[in-house]
């Protein structure tokens, strides 16, 4: 069947088959780049969020860091105030001690009823130190 067509027949169908081969081809690559570029507006999207929660990130990083700067400082001012507080408290203990003893001493010079309750007293101080 094929010799009883003409030469330039066959070529003239090869060619169409050719070409609707390279359609096709055409035809699915176009899908194929469709889908890319879909692909890539979606990957762009993607990468704009990310830079914006990147952006936020950076300032609350910076936030954070003023806040911690002013914690800092202020804890710097409380221990300072504690410090002082505690060798004001060592100072007043430590007057506060000298005092009893001098009562002690005063105490032990009385009486015989009053040296009983002078131990008392002592025995007193000795278990509120």
């Amino acid at each position: 069947m094929l010799e009883s067509l003409p030469l330039s027949l066959i070529l003239e169908i090869t060619l169409a088959l050719l070409l609707a081969a390279t359609l096709l081809c055409c035809v699915r690559l176009e899908a194929r780049l469709k889908n890319l570029r879909n692909d890539q507006e979606t990957l762009a999207g993607t990468v704009r969020a990310l830079n914006g929660a990147i952006t936020a990130a950076q300032a609350s990083l910076t936030g954070l860091r003023v806040a911690a700067r002013e914690a800092d400082e202020n804890l710097g001012r409380r221990v300072t105030a504690a410090r002082g507080m505690a060798d004001e408290l060592a100072l007043l203990t430590s007057s506060g001690e000298r005092i009893a003893a001098r009562i002690e001493t005063a105490h032990a010079g009385t009486p015989n009823n009053a040296s009983r309750q002078s131990s008392a007293l002592s025995e007193k101080f000795r278990a509120v130190r």
